[in-house]
């Protein structure tokens, strides 16, 4: 877990509400300024009228990008994104091709591509040999205070090669954040936001584009539906059209907005469809999901990707945990599995091997129900809010047999899945109030399911975080302060010496009449993932297990006798 500060998150309105803030924020905010540079980028990309692909190394670094199978080739695309560092923003158009038979990427350039842009959306459909179609997103300024939202709608040609704008009227308004699928030859859009450095919109309308005419419509579906969102998640069923959670903010005060993760489930299906010689649907209609099983815990930013028999599989994601001015983040690299027909949940586990589980990271681990090893005797630890020392004697050669490599916590990863396997790409983390964000790869044989492989590792973006000006000039403010009384102080009052400056974390807290058993239920992923953080790489499972119900039944102990009693009015 690490501590996060309030974060610009994608967001939501009415439409004539986001409409109006378009105009608005393209007259105020110098938005002319960004269409100019876009308009820069269409002249440089022009002049370039050959397609040339060349064997490369991995895409850098970027979220919010769209990850696509081809649906004809063993290959699979990556196109867009963006790529933060703390004071400068990156957003990128380029493409890249990787080849699952040979596990090489490629960097393919195409004459006339689309703006650069992230937070869109790309959909894959087989048909003339191939065809990849983008629709949305936004251009942010490269210091983030400017954004410029698309409403543009693009097909790639994948088999010869050529990029074309589709111009048709009647489509969704500007939008980033929005999700888009295919579903009986029409790609259904739902939701997304609208963003000026003032302001925000969220949506909650649904659009069709029929692949076979060429036409926009809007969709008015009977029934209750969603509330506005962005970063939700639609996946295709035979017979309909499932959204799960999202994100949405409201504002509070004039500089002040509360963000909303979703946790619930919707169903959109066709209520009527045309007559005997069309398939063609009339009308639609929505329907609130009734969840079963073992739900995952509340969290956003995960990813999902369908696995074939009306079946997807969840992995990763955060939970933020508002306190005061700051927020508590957890990150998960669990899985979930779910059933599109009954609606029903289970976890997704590594099945059992012989070997012990480890992770990659040392901050990351499976739940605390997954991991069953031989028991062992456990080493003498330290328990507080911020340290726990492990220790485990192993033979060198021992150790790396027994390790199994798993990606670790993060939000906003990329699944899709190929001919049985699931890959995951990048996602990000933050650690000490800075993004990580990765460019990492994995698969996994959905069939065996007993482990990950790691295809590409992620490159080291530790030196690439730079703290925006003003918060540098007030931490500096801050440092020179602390320096003035020989230390600096922790967030509970207490002195601290440089060179021994411990990082704190806030805890889940106790609710209210939870017993022991109920709080580890709820929290055993923090507490899982907060031993790894602090572990030795080589302790065994078993005994991070142990050792964070421990950790997690002496923080329940402290803070209930800390609860004031009630007093009678």
């Amino acid at each position: 877990m690490v501590k996060k500060k309030n974060k610009k998150e994608k967001g939501r309105g009415a439409e004539k509400a986001a409409q109006k803030l378009a105009k608005k924020s393209k007259k105020d905010e110098g938005v002319e300024d960004l269409e100019a540079l876009i308009a820069e980028f269409k002249v440089i990309d022009k002049k370039k009228h050959e397609v040339f692909e060349e064997k490369s190394s991995p895409p850098s670094p970027r979220i919010n990008l769209s990850v696509t199978v081809h649906p004809e080739k063993d290959e699979i695309l990556l196109f867009g994104g963006e790529y933060d560092t703390g004071n400068k923003t990156y957003v990128y158009n380029d493409l890249f091709i990787y080849n699952i038979k040979k596990n090489e990427w490629n960097n393919l350039f195409v004459p006339n591509p689309p703006p650069p842009r992230c937070a869109h959306q790309a959909v894959a459909v087989s048909k003339d040999g191939g065809q990849l179609w983008i629709f949305g997103g936004e251009f942010a300024s490269p210091t983030h205070s400017k954004f410029y939202h698309y409403k543009d709608l693009w097909i790639l040609h994948l088999l010869n090669k050529r990029w074309e704008q589709i111009d048709k009227p009647g489509g969704p308004s500007p939008r980033s954040g929005h999700r888009m699928v295919n579903f009986k030859k029409q790609l259904i859009v739902f939701g997304g936001f609208h963003e000026s450095s003032r302001d925000f919109a969220y949506f909650n309308d649904c659009y069709s584009f029929d692949l076979t005419e060429y036409q926009w419509s809007k969709i008015i579906p009977t029934g209750r539906g969603p509330s506005p969102r962005s970063g939700c998640h639609l996946l295709s069923s035979s017979n309909g059209i499932v959204i799960i959670g999202g994100y949405s903010k409201v504002k509070i005060k004039k500089d002040i907005d509360k963000g909303t993760p979703h946790d619930d489930m919707f169903f959109l299906e066709p209520d009527t469809i045309g007559g005997k010689d069309t398939s063609a649907i009339l009308k639609w209609k929505w329907g609130k999901v009734k969840e079963s099983g073992s739900k995952p815990s509340p969290r956003s930013a995960f990813g999902m990707a369908t696995i074939g028999g009306n079946r997807a599989v969840m992995f990763g994601g955060v939970f933020d945990e508002d306190e005061e001015d700051d927020i508590s983040s957890i990150f998960y690299n669990s899985m979930y599995c779910l059933d599109l027909t009954s609606f029903r949940w289970f976890p997704f586990d590594l099945r059992k091997t012989k070997q012990k589980s480890k992770t990659k990271r040392s901050k990351n681990v499976e739940e605390s129900e997954k991991m069953n090893e031989d028991e062992n005797e456990e080493e003498p630890m330290e328990t507080d809010e911020t340290e726990i020392e492990l220790k485990e004697n192993e033979d060198d050669s021992e150790k790396k047999k027994n390790i199994v490599w798993i990606p670790c916590g993060r939000m906003n990863p990329v699944l899709v899945t190929k001919h049985g396997f699931m890959y995951l790409y990048g996602g990000a983390y933050e650690e000490d109030e800075k993004q990580v964000t990765l460019n990492d790869m994995w698969c996994i044989n959905l069939k065996t399911l007993t482990t990950w492989k790691q295809l590409y590792e992620a490159d080291d973006t530790s030196g690439d975080w730079h703290e925006s000006d003003s918060q540098s000039s007030s931490e500096d403010e801050s440092e020179k302060a602390d320096e003035a009384v020989g230390g600096t102080y922790d967030n509970q009052g207490t002195k601290e010496t440089k060179g021994d400056i411990k990082k704190k974390v806030r805890h889940p807290k106790p609710e209210e009449q939870e017993s022991k058993d109920e709080y580890w239920l709820r929290t055993s992923e923090y507490w899982l993932e907060l031993m790894c953080d602090e572990a030795d790489e080589d302790i065994s499972a078993d005994k991070i297990k142990k050792a964070a119900e421990e950790m997690a039944a002496a923080w329940f102990d402290k803070k209930m006798k800390k609860k004031p009693k009630k007093m009678d009015e």
